[in-house]
């Protein structure tokens, strides 16, 4: 399906946005986890600890790269929409649906893991 220019830039800043927001939630998530740590030395406690420290790792890296991402698509349309100014409002670009399904993933896995932390925090605190 083809859209505007406008629209995809929109959903870019969107995007970024949102993992932006993501990225600023990290450090909570983890300072809640070293008070977990600090608290618990059971063998059981220490390895889902451990998990949530790889899993926020990853979810990290993660973001930084599809943020990397969304910054070059966006920077792509402003080139063209500088170069093509009077076609900014026609439909003429494909959908990025490959950053449309990594985005969805990267929501859908964000909040998961969040909910299982929040729900791990709850059996341990």
């Amino acid at each position: 399906m083809k859209n505007t220019i406008a629209h995809v830039h929109l959903l870019c800043e969107e995007w970024k946005r949102e993992l932006e927001f993501f990225k600023s939630e990290l450090p909570f998530l983890k300072k809640r986890l070293d008070e977990v740590a600090a608290k618990n030395t059971a063998m059981e406690i220490m390895k889902e600890v451990e998990h949530y420290e790889n899993k926020f790792r990853v979810i990290h890296i993660h973001i930084d790269e599809l943020l990397h991402d969304v910054k070059l698509k966006n920077e792509a349309l402003l080139k063209e929409a500088y170069e093509k100014p009077n076609f900014i409002n026609v439909k003429m670009i494909e959908n990025d649906e490959n950053i449309e399904a990594l985005m969805a993933d990267t929501s859908k896995d964000f909040y998961e893991t969040k909910r299982a932390f929040y729900h791990f925090l709850s059996k341990v605190l």
